[in-house]
């Protein structure tokens, strides 16, 4: 079953630059670009029902890991009620 990711909130002044549909390490996801405030960033946004028993600790790891971070980003995670997970990284000032 695909998950929707139709209804991710947002700021109304986040401008999303690009966003694919996909999955991350077995889970259904979606990547986003976005440009908020003169602050460029990139999220891994997952539904928090498709995450059963997976830790914060291990799917932070796992998007730091992948090829989609550069190396000296820090790595943010926030849930935005009630259905979203957020894991935000490659942040810089425009």
């Amino acid at each position: 079953m695909k998950t929707n990711f139709n209804q991710i909130p947002n700021d109304p002044d986040t401008i999303i630059l690009f966003q694919q549909q996909g999955v991350f390490d077995d889970i259904p996801a979606c990547y986003q670009s976005w440009l908020f405030d003169g602050i460029r960033g990139e999220s891994i946004i997952f539904r928090k029902k498709d995450l059963q028993n997976r830790k914060d600790t291990d799917l932070i790891n796992k998007v730091k890991a992948s090829k989609l971070v550069q190396t000296c980003s820090q790595i943010t995670l926030s849930r935005n009620p009630p259905d979203y997970l957020f894991i935000n990284f490659n942040i810089v000032l425009e």
